[in-house]
């Protein structure tokens, strides 16, 4: 299998970083193979990889909606600031499981084999031990108790935030580490007392390096008024991110991991399967183990 990486052109996220540390098989299916295949008319095999390469875990789709639903929630005007707010609005925890429950039940129909933008569990995908009413209790369950844990602990201050000081932020969001092109998804982003907050769904030191270069870049602020925060739901909490960053340390190895997955481009422009080795202690839990298991 081989693929023209002019058509993709390179960018650096954790996720990618991850990806390439844990197998390289995984990375190459995942960002270059699985091009394509959500195309109507592509091959088979194609949609197949790209199917895998959509599947969510029960914990990664939790987040993913507990984040989205938050977003939505912090940008929607406030009472006081829209006249026609209207108190019936169910809340995050009603938002959030009604989109579970619709989405859920797309899944049963089959809508992600047509359209692989819709979300598929993994659990449901694979038909394995548990049943589909099983799976969307657990998933229930985990969403409300990380809900809970959210209307308990930081969603009272994100909401008490004046819409004034809720500062719009792009999710995927591009940003430059001077030529290195990268991407982070923030959550939101709040000011409290001149300082810009950045709520981001994990707290690694690269996510808050990346925070200061988009405040410099793009925002034209000084690094030092930038907080990173790691949204952590299941406990209601954000935490604070980055207290430790050592930048040129931090740098250095987002461009040497970058590196290193440039290097494994061929002279011509190509990426081949073969050069990209399965890590086959990591089978068991990788998504595309029914393809190149």
């Amino acid at each position: 299998m081989i693929r023209n990486t002019a058509e993709y052109p390179f960018s650096w996220s954790l996720r990618r970083q991850e990806m390439w540390n844990r197998c390289r098989r995984e990375y190459f299916l995942h960002y270059y193979a699985a091009r394509g295949g959500h195309d109507a008319d592509a091959s088979p095999e194609l949609r197949q990889i790209h199917e895998m390469r959509s599947l969510l875990s029960a914990s990664t789709y939790v987040r993913r909606t507990i984040a989205a639903e938050l977003r939505l929630e912090f940008y929607r005007a406030h009472e006081e600031e829209d006249p026609e707010y209207t108190t019936e609005d169910p809340g995050l925890t009603g938002r959030a499981i009604r989109r579970f429950r619709i989405e859920f039940r797309r899944m049963l129909a089959g809508e992600f084999r047509i359209d692989h933008a819709h979300p598929m569990l993994e659990e449901l995908y694979r038909r394995g031990n548990v049943s589909p009413e099983e799976l969307r209790i657990e998933i229930e369950h985990r969403l409300r108790g990380a809900l809970d844990a959210l209307e308990s602990g930081v969603l009272p201050m994100l909401a008490a935030t004046r819409f004034l000081f809720r500062r719009p932020i792009d999710s995927p969001l591009e940003v430059y580490a001077g030529d290195l092109r990268c991407h982070i998804a923030p959550v939101l982003a709040f000011e409290e007392k001149g300082v810009l907050n950045i709520v981001e769904a994990n707290g690694a030191d690269s996510t808050a390096l990346l925070h200061k270069y988009h405040a410099v870049n793009q925002l034209h602020l000084s690094p030092d008024r930038i907080h990173s925060l790691e949204l952590i739901p299941e406990k209601g909490e954000l935490r604070s991110a980055g207290d430790t960053l050592n930048i040129s340390r931090t740098l250095r190895e987002i461009r040497d991991g970058a590196a290193e997955m440039r290097d494994a481009v061929r002279p011509d422009g190509t990426v081949r399967l073969e050069d990209f080795p399965q890590n086959r202690t990591r089978c068991e839990n990788c998504r595309f183990r029914d393809y190149c298991g």
